[in-house]
């Protein structure tokens, strides 16, 4: 189910194929060479062999989030929602400074620079508060954007937020960053 799944997601983005399309070179690098990034990292297989029993979709998660800490170099990573354990650990791999913090409400942080937020529970709420506390410094990815009809409102809310400055739809999860400094832009990437 999930190869037909994948296929009928690739055929609707296509066109957004490896960043084609997109004007912004900060932009650019960052959707050919982290979110797209097909070169096998240092830790791939010695992480996959912890974690071969996982299906394939959270595997490609666990790596986008591994090149994500790579690139981003967070001190802290704060985690809401259920997941799988491979996610801090790809992450904590991509960046072996990388501290997890497990949130379980918005009263629990008071400063985002990477955040891995399930769109399940008072995520509305935690988002927010993650919102307030953004800086230029913030990553904040969101899981199943387009689980369901009131979480694909809510992407598209994500979207039109001023305060979200760079959105990047991948289907699987939505990539938010809040540098006033850019343009705000929201990019459909096929990965």
């Amino acid at each position: 189910m999930y190869k037909i799944r994948r296929l009928l997601v690739w055929l609707r983005r296509w066109r957004y194929s490896r960043g084609f399309g997109v004007q912004s070179p900060w932009a650019y690098r960052f959707i050919r060479y982290v979110v797209n990034e097909h070169y096998p990292y240092y830790a791939y297989n010695d992480l996959l062999s912890s974690y071969a029993h996982l299906p394939k979709r959270i595997l490609k998660l666990c790596r986008l989030y591994f090149r994500i800490a790579n690139y981003w170099h967070p001190a802290i990573c704060l985690d809401y929602g259920n997941g799988s354990e491979a996610y801090g650990t790809y992450m904590k791999n991509g960046f072996h400074a990388l501290k997890m913090v497990k949130v379980k409400s918005p009263i629990d942080f008071s400063k985002v620079e990477l955040m891995r937020l399930s769109l399940e529970g008072d995520y509305r709420d935690v988002f927010e508060k993650a919102v307030q506390v953004a800086d230029s410094r913030s990553l904040v990815i969101l899981e199943r954007i387009k689980q369901n009809q009131e979480t694909k409102t809510f992407w598209k809310s994500v979207e039109l937020d001023p305060r979200c400055i760079t959105t990047f739809d991948l289907y699987y999860c939505g990539i938010i960053f809040f540098d006033k400094k850019r343009y705000k832009e929201n990019y459909i990437v096929n990965f």
